[in-house]
């Protein structure tokens, strides 16, 4: 199946409309197997597309399940692609995220869980992020 057709699936799934910018977002998205900022998406779209109707693409794909957020750096806030498992609304993403020392990208670790931790009755748990840095593949060869 072709990522055209992967894309216009999950933003129907979604209640999104089929929109130039939504899927070119999506399709580069598609085509980094790391998570995107905002500014990285600006560089690398190819219709010149504003900031806020980027933001507003991100935010939007956010509350829809579609990204969620993989970390946070110098650059903003990095979004990945969530699984199967994240319903709309409700990031269920809950897996380890790897940022390289070297190129700064950030990797959705699907397979390392993010381990249970016991909080007091005192605080209210929204989310937790899981975070190991080091050296990727890439830049390690």
């Amino acid at each position: 199946m072709s990522d055209k057709k992967l894309i216009g699936d999950l933003l129907r799934a979604h209640g999104l409309k089929k929109t130039p910018i939504r899927l070119e977002m999506l399709e580069l998205f598609m085509d980094h197997d790391f998570a995107l900022s905002a500014s990285d998406i600006v560089a690398k779209m190819t219709a010149g597309h504003d900031r806020v109707t980027i933001y507003r693409a991100l935010s939007s794909f956010e509350e829809n399940g579609i990204l969620h957020r993989a970390s946070e750096d110098g650059q903003g806030v990095k979004y990945a692609l969530c699984g199967q498992h994240c319903p709309d609304e409700s990031h269920s993403d809950e897996h380890a995220h790897f940022v390289c020392d070297e190129c700064h990208h950030t990797y959705c670790l699907e397979d390392v869980k993010i381990p249970e931790v016991k909080v007091s009755n005192e605080f209210m748990v929204d989310r937790a992020n899981y975070t190991l840095s080091g050296i990727c593949k890439e830049c390690k060869s």
